[in-house]
């Protein structure tokens, strides 16, 4: 069953009672999922990019792309010096057309707005916090692991990044963390393509069952850097 209207007013709610990072306890890991639509806003905050290109595009840190509603800004750009490592993740039998700039986006975005709903969803806006105790060394290992185990292994097409940027005295300017854009709707080509998919984090249980993975994850990888794996030797899905 796909998460309905009022589940994602919830959301909303939700984010705005959140407290702020600095109120949280010490070991809180922040994993927040937002959906990508024309309609969603955020009172008092800013709103999130309307489209499933636009958001690729900023966690990808690239101004050489449009969507309907213009050019990237140059700013997304200009931050290129947070990002750490980013990457397109297709299932195993993926078509080789998937892997051209945007079009999977792009494709998503143009089935949400033939709808003609402003709240339909083309994609999902994942944000995960990287604990600042696992090493940089780690991270690729560790969230796009995650990202292929939860997602693109049951046949979903998402884009990722990790931003961290480390000031001269050590201390984190931007803590690290990753994005996930996923996409909500059929890729594929073929009679069902632009329908919403039931399995991609669709409900409120699949997206608590994500946040759970995720903070796994994180004591998990804790866990084997404690223990002195070499990272290297490690199957990404391991």
């Amino acid at each position: 069953m796909f998460i309905t209207k009022a589940e994602l007013a919830d959301a909303r709610r939700a984010l705005l009672a959140a407290p702020p990072r600095n109120r949280r306890p010490a070991d809180a890991i922040d994993f927040k999922i937002r959906p990508i639509s024309e309609d969603w806003r955020l009172v008092h905050r800013m709103p999130s990019y309307k489209t499933a290109t636009c958001n690729a595009a900023y966690i990808w840190r690239d101004s050489d792309v449009e969507d309907r509603f213009g050019p990237m800004p140059a700013a997304f750009a200009e931050r290129r010096c947070e990002l750490r490592g980013a990457g397109l993740l297709l299932p195993a039998n993926a078509p080789l057309w998937a892997t051209e700039g945007y079009r999977i986006w792009q494709d998503a975005d143009e089935a949400a707005f033939a709808t003609g709903d402003p709240t339909a969803v083309s994609a999902w806006h994942v944000m995960a916090q990287i604990p600042e105790s696992v090493s940089p060394t780690h991270w690729h290992w560790m969230f796009r692991g995650f990202l292929e185990r939860e997602l693109s292994s049951k046949g979903a097409a998402v884009a990722w990044a990790v931003h961290a940027l480390e000031g001269c005295n050590g201390d984190w300017l931007v803590s690290p963390h990753g994005h996930a854009i996923v996409t909500a709707r059929r890729w594929k080509t073929g009679a069902r393509k632009g329908e919403r998919h039931p399995a991609w984090i669709a409900s409120s249980e699949q997206q608590r069952r994500l946040g759970v993975a995720w903070r796994r994850r994180c004591a998990t990888t804790r866990l084997m850097a404690q223990a002195g794996f070499r990272w290297s030797t490690l199957p990404i899905l391991s």
